[in-house]
């Protein structure tokens, strides 16, 4: 295999605990890249339609990048892929770090897990070699001690993904844990806790091995990179702040969802926003795999009554989901209920969005002090709001029914719960009110994993102010680029924000991966943008194939009926079947969403 790619994919049976190399199919890699793009394909062709994700019979994928471990900036990413036990569709998550360079540096490309096994274990892989070792006295351990055990198990300097006591008890909002990041939004946790696999852990030496096919066409580009990451003066303040830079100008536009979405705008954001979060709790930053930003905070509460809480960030997404939509507006407590999930291995949007779903519920008397075991949720109670977390993390009381997320429990309590229930397809929604941006709000509908903001996200809308943030006009075609762009960069194993923010382009990003791979399909933007594209379509397919229906590209009747009443976005809804109308035909699908024959021949499906 020419290039950046270690040309092997590591299979592993729990079932039979048999661990074997294979190689990487060169024709995959031209038309999927890698990351993103090649673990749907290879989900879509090893899962049998039908299967229930908390199975044995599901297929856990982990895949790198093509620039996944080079020398080129913010080449960081890990892609996870499996079917989604929240959704029944498929799932996706990509993760910064050092795990994917890790596992390329130890021979591997990727990893194919399938089966169950016979007792609790973990995977452990390095330098070519893997093989599963049982480990059933971390079973209850949180997160960062189970880092912490098989790092001392296995290598020192070893990288980890693993799973807390909410994936061993398949809370279906249950995600992965390692390097103080999360990663799977879906439950990928529950998925490797119903395959009894604590954790997979990497350590590999091999980095000399990994070349590319230019090298000093490929060093000519990274130090143009450099350049234009230093000429950025948005990048810049996104250094100092990181994601929570954003939480005031969310709040100014109307965007900011706060007590579960009933308005768009926080009275206390300044308390909760980057400069408050930076100026009295950030206590170090942390960066990723060849990143020059290190927009990453570690957090920390120095007094009072949540003295000893940390965290990795808040992130604007964890700001949002415990404190503005659950009308809170201690930053400590944010911290505290962000340590939590990390101890637990819980994803912070969906657990903060279960919180403020429960409770809107109570405030509205459709769940009463009995259903709550005497827990007070009211909006801003965030006693209430810690106890419940770990309630959800321990699957004790209400806690058992929450963990499975707010469509199932809505569907569960009834009496007019589900339109209280802030998701798409079953995934909770992420920080941006969709009423006031347009293709923000398609780009929720229409995701293949549900309420995500990262696939299509509205840069356009969300940070340029001249951009007509409410007409309909126009964002299909808006959507469907920043779609497949967002397809494309997951699959190269770059961090999405240098992409956002300008500093890595299309044409950059192609001639990045013809200098590192010499595949010429990869050279151009236009094969670029036919590769987003192949991926999204791909990924449409499945969902369709395990039972999708046309009535699932929706939004919450909130968003389509209720108009925010102040605030930046006042008085906005989302017009949505205008939205999709133009949507299916731009992206060339039937008038029910389905792609037709002629598209899927056009790419290669």
């Amino acid at each position: 295999m020419k290039g950046a790619y270690t040309g092997k994919m590591l299979l592993v049976d729990l079932d039979t605990g048999r661990v074997a190399a294979e190689g990487a199919e060169e024709g995959l890699l031209r038309r999927y890249i890698g990351g993103r793009g090649l673990g749907a394909r290879l989900l879509y062709d090893r899962l049998p339609a039908g299967t229930e994700p908390l199975s044995p019979e599901n297929v856990l994928v982990l895949t790198t990048g093509a620039l996944t471990g080079t020398a080129s900036l913010f080449s960081s990413r890990t892609n996870i892929t499996t079917k989604s036990p929240l959704t029944g569709m498929i799932c996706m998550g990509n993760c910064g770090g050092f795990f994917g360079p890790e596992l390329k540096f130890a021979g591997f490309d990727g990893a194919i897990i399938t089966g169950r096994a016979r007792e609790l274990s973990y995977l452990w892989i390095h330098d070519g070699q893997a093989e599963l070792r049982a480990c059933e006295p971390l079973r209850g351990r949180s997160c960062p001690e189970t880092e912490s055990e098989l790092q001392r198990a296995t290598d020192r300097k070893s990288r980890v993904l693993c799973i807390g006591p909410a994936g061993e008890l398949q809370a279906r909002i249950a995600c992965l844990y390692g390097d103080h990041r999360f990663v799977g939004r879906g439950g990928t946790g529950a998925v490797l806790g119903s395959k009894n696999l604590k954790g997979i852990v990497v350590r590999g030496t091999l980095s000399n091995s990994l070349g590319v096919v230019e090298p000093e066409g490929f060093r000519e580009i990274i130090a143009q990179e450099m350049k234009l990451f230093r000429e950025n003066a948005f990048f810049q303040e996104w250094r100092q702040y990181g994601t929570p830079y954003i939480v005031s100008p969310m709040n100014k536009l109307g965007l900011l969802g706060t007590r579960n979405y009933q308005s768009g705008e926080c009275s206390f954001h300044e308390q909760i926003n980057g400069e408050a979060l930076l100026k009295k709790f950030v206590v170090k930053k942390i960066t990723c795999h060849r990143c020059p930003v290190a927009c990453i905070s570690l957090a920390e509460v120095k007094d009072g009554e949540y003295a000893g809480a940390h965290c990795r960030g808040p992130e604007y997404e964890t700001i949002y989901a415990f404190g503005s939509d659950c009308g809170v507006s201690s930053l400590p407590a944010v911290i505290r209920a962000d340590q939590l999930c990390t101890e637990y291995g819980m994803d912070t949007i969906s657990a903060g969005n279960i919180c403020a779903f429960a409770m809107e519920l109570y405030e509205r008397g459709i769940l009463s002090d009995r259903d709550t075991d005497g827990l007070a949720l009211r909006f801003g109670n965030h006693r209430a709001m810690i106890e419940l977390l770990t309630r959800i993390g321990r699957r004790e009381g209400l806690g058992r029914l929450l963990g499975e997320g707010v469509l199932r429990a809505a569907q569960a309590i009834g009496r007019g719960a589900e339109a209280f229930a802030l998701q798409v397809k079953g995934l909770e929604l992420a920080g941006y009110d969709p009423r006031g941006a347009k293709s923000q709000a398609l780009a929720y509908a229409t995701s293949p994993r549900g309420g995500c903001h990262h696939t299509g996200y509205a840069e356009a809308e969300l940070f340029d102010p001249t951009f007509d943030r409410f007409t309909t006009r126009g964002k299909a075609a808006l959507t469907v680029a920043n779609q497949n762009k967002s397809c494309m960069y997951d699959s190269t194993g770059v961090c999405a924000f240098p992409t956002q923010l300008g500093v890595i382009d299309q044409d950059t990003m192609a001639r990045l991966l013809l200098a590192a791979t010499g595949f010429s399909e990869l050279g151009t933007k236009e094969g670029l943008e036919e590769v987003g594209e192949r991926v999204f379509n791909l990924e449409r397919l499945f969902n369709w194939r395990e039972g999708m229906k046309p009535s699932q590209d929706s939004m919450p009747g909130r968003f389509l009926r209720e108009p925010l009443a102040v605030g930046g976005s006042a008085q906005q809804v989302v017009e949505l079947e205008v939205l999709l109308a133009e949507y299916y035909q731009k992206r060339g699908w039937t008038s029910e969403g389905r792609p037709t024959e002629g598209l899927l021949r056009r790419l290669e499906l």
